[in-house]
């Protein structure tokens, strides 16, 4: 689409720990976030700088909102490609707050919460409206947090996604392949057996608390995200949506209340 053309949008930027996704969303709009996506696109994050190349078709966006969790670093690389527009307003980097977009944080100090994981909180909000969820983010690390029908997160768990679990495997055994396998039943070869290995550990983990959970939490909604989401989620044996970002997801919600503010 052509600069002149183009409508008013908001650039929203998930850097995790991996990976860049990004976001061009409709100013100003309602509805959901994919309702409203104009383009979008990922990096690794050594790619970041060659991103300015590609922001530089686009117009001046009216707002920009990221969420970092790869370090200063990388921050500064970030704020170097934005100033591919030099008229661009400041970012917003977001930091969770106490409350925000009818999400209640109850981390102990809920600065430390992950952006992303705030995020991806806000995001499931809105999609689910006012019902409990278990809001599952795979990426280099999977999270697994709960939130409650009033909207309060209160806890969850992180464990290593089953990309650091395969390499762990293969850098502190002796004999382990750092090979593609497939997840199989029954594993008859050692690359099956490690890949179908880490799916379970994956799944097994995010039906426990989902059961633990569940007991006590009528309608619960399972929703998952995430690079590793996809090759995860035939595995699993609870109902669950799958989302392509709810990080995305709930940068639209906050893009959206610092619009209105």
């Amino acid at each position: 689409m052509s600069a002149a053309r183009k409508p008013a949008y908001d650039l929203l930027i998930d850097i995790g720990n991996t990976f860049l996704k990004w976001g061009l969303f409709v100013a100003h709009a309602s509805g959901e976030a994919r309702e409203n996506r104009l383009e979008s696109g990922h990096v690794l994050l050594e790619e970041i700088a060659g991103l300015a190349a590609q922001f530089a078709k686009f117009p001046t966006p009216a707002q920009i909102v990221i969420s970092n969790v790869a370090g200063t670093r990388v921050r500064s690389t970030m704020i170097r490609v934005l100033e591919t527009w030099p008229d661009a307003p400041p970012p917003h980097w977001l930091i969770p707050q106490d409350e925000q977009c009818g999400v209640v944080n109850r981390y102990r100090n809920p600065a430390q919460l992950g952006s992303d994981r705030w995020a991806a909180l806000i995001g499931a909000r809105q999609l689910v409206g006012a019902k409990p969820a278990l809001v599952v983010v795979c990426g280099t690390a999977t999270t697994i947090d709960h939130l409650t029908a009033a909207g309060e997160f209160n806890g969850g768990v992180i464990l290593p996604g089953v990309g650091l679990m395969l390499r762990a495997l293969h850098q502190h055994t002796a004999a382990l392949p750092d090979a593609d396998g497939e997840y199989v039943e029954n594993p008859l070869q050692t690359v099956d057996a490690i890949t179908s290995g880490c799916q379970h550990a994956q799944a097994g983990a995010i039906e426990r608390v989902y059961r633990m959970h569940e007991a006590n939490t009528p309608g619960l909604v399972c929703l998952i995200s995430g690079g590793a989401a996809r090759a995860l989620a035939p595995r699993l044996i609870i109902p669950f949506e799958l989302h392509d970002n709810l990080v995305l997801e709930g940068l639209y919600c906050i893009s959206r209340k610092l619009a209105a503010a």
